[in-house]
């Protein structure tokens, strides 16, 4: 009884059972999905970049025969005194990060992966 009676009822409204879904239930997911938020991607790639970079410059300073090596003159000075300055300043960065890790995310995010590129090149 129960099922003539819920046949009738999709026979009087012509509904057709169909496994494709419609284009606006395909428009309705669509649009519910929520873009990814890249700048936290693009910030930790900056602060690697950057942590490799100053890595680079402090671990040259003490291995003979690099262009800014022992006793190379000006250009070891200044790429010395300048990755001096970066790891000078990651440190206290990342300290900030971590104190401002609610307010300010990205800092966190930059900080962290910069210091850890130039432990890691350090390490090596």
């Amino acid at each position: 009884m129960i099922t003539n009676s819920f046949d009738r009822r999709l026979n009087r409204i012509q509904w057709q059972p169909s496994a494709v879904p419609t284009p606006e239930i395909v428009d309705g997911i669509l649009n519910v999905r929520p873009m990814p938020d890249l700048r936290g991607a693009a910030l930790t790639l900056f602060g690697a970049i950057l942590g490799i970079l100053i890595g680079v410059g402090l671990k040259g300073m003490v291995i003979p025969g690099t262009t800014w090596g022992p006793n190379s003159g000006l250009t070891g000075a200044i790429v010395g005194s300048l990755s001096f300055a970066g790891l000078g300043l990651s440190v206290p960065l990342a300290a900030l990060g971590a104190y401002w890790h609610k307010r300010r995310p990205w800092l966190l995010q930059f900080s962290s992966m910069n210091l850890l590129m130039i432990v890691v090149i350090l390490l090596s």
